[in-house]
């Protein structure tokens, strides 16, 4: 997370560490920590337990801040849950989302030690994004942009975590740009994106959920294989393929 200097910011994140609000890191800046390098960080989006929401608003209002009349860019705007307010002269966003939303447990929270905001921070690890962006995707309609930006996302963090991303030339690779390889090359980068798979199967397998997101386990297996497409996952009005 960036370092924060913005001076009513600051004052407001100093009161939330007096109220002991608890900020979980969400969106951009938690898809950074998991290991997604494209997604930008100049906003702070920060879950927050339900019975403190209305305490961090009333902190961040009495402090002068605001929103304006940006239109929506998170997902947690386009899902219309939380509170957005604007500062700085590029009118960053701090955005305070309820936790409820997105299923994440207080023994899911790891604590971050971050030097870039005056009060604590907290985080949660894959397994807990897993489960929490698969919530969400299964309680959009299909087709929705919330479920079209958590599918992205959830894709994003899987394989920039598990896989080789990166590519040599001016261009990535295509199964038609391939073609020009020799039998013995093919076979080669064959192996390499099968011992990838198995992995990252391996790692999911030995990832650590709680007793209510063990479902989830079985979930991103198939996704991962490819045996489920994130077009099968259930949506609000169709049941799972």
């Amino acid at each position: 997370m960036e370092y924060v200097t913005d001076d009513c910011v600051l004052k407001v994140l100093s009161e939330f560490k007096e109220s002991k609000i608890t900020l979980v890191e969400w969106e951009n800046p938690l898809l950074q920590r998991l290991g997604y390098p494209l997604a930008t960080n100049v906003d702070l989006l920060f879950l927050i337990l339900d019975e403190q929401i209305e305490i961090a608003r009333h902190i961040a209002e009495a402090n002068g801040l605001q929103d304006n009349d940006r239109p929506p860019g998170y997902m947690a705007e386009h899902a219309r849950k939380g509170f957005r307010y604007v500062f700085g002269e590029s009118s960053h966003k701090f955005i305070l989302v309820p936790i409820s939303w997105t299923g994440i447990q207080q023994q899911e929270l790891v604590p971050v030690d971050s030097a870039t905001l005056p009060c604590p921070l907290w985080t949660v690890h894959v397994p807990a994004f897993c489960a929490a962006y698969l919530r969400i995707i299964m309680q959009e309609h299909a087709g929705s942009t919330v479920r079209l930006m958590a599918n992205a996302d959830l894709a994003s963090v899987i394989g920039y975590s598990m896989f080789d991303m990166s590519y040599e030339g001016d261009y990535i690779p295509t199964p038609e740009g391939l073609e020009h390889l020799d039998a013995g090359e093919r076979q080669k980068m064959a192996e390499k994106d099968d011992l990838e798979m198995e992995n990252a199967l391996s790692s999911i397998k030995q990832w650590q959920f709680t007793d209510e997101t063990e479902w989830a386990r079985d979930m991103m297996l198939q996704l991962v294989s490819g045996k489920l497409s994130y077009d099968d996952l259930r949506t609000r009005s169709k049941p799972m393929l």
